[in-house]
């Protein structure tokens, strides 16, 4: 079975506010929800869209300052933080739902 996700993790595992999920949404920038009556989304389709967002983001040419080495690095962090958070809400949201 597919692991779903609410509003509330894609919250966390974004690190962004309702309305800004509600904004990507209207402009087609999010994937659809899959749930009805409410808003729930697959954690493949949010891994994936994810890791869309990491590989438009990425610098094409290598960062040759101090300072531009230092945001790849930073974003390389943010990058794992957001992918380490998708991981802690799935296994919490299997194990609530007692394994299912």
């Amino acid at each position: 079975m597919k692991k779903l996700l609410t509003l509330k993790d894609i919250m966390d595992v974004c690190n962004v506010g309702c309305s800004t999920v509600y904004r990507w949404r209207k402009n087609k920038t999010f994937p659809e929800s899959v749930g009805i009556g409410k808003l729930l989304w697959s954690e493949q389709q949010i891994t994936e869209w994810l890791n869309r967002q990491s590989a438009a983001n990425s610098p094409v040419n290598v960062p040759t300052t101090r300072q531009e080495k230092q945001k790849e690095r930073d974003h390389k962090a943010r990058q794992e933080s957001t992918k380490a958070r998708l991981q802690y809400h799935a296994h919490n949201l299997c194990n609530t739902k007692g394994g299912q």
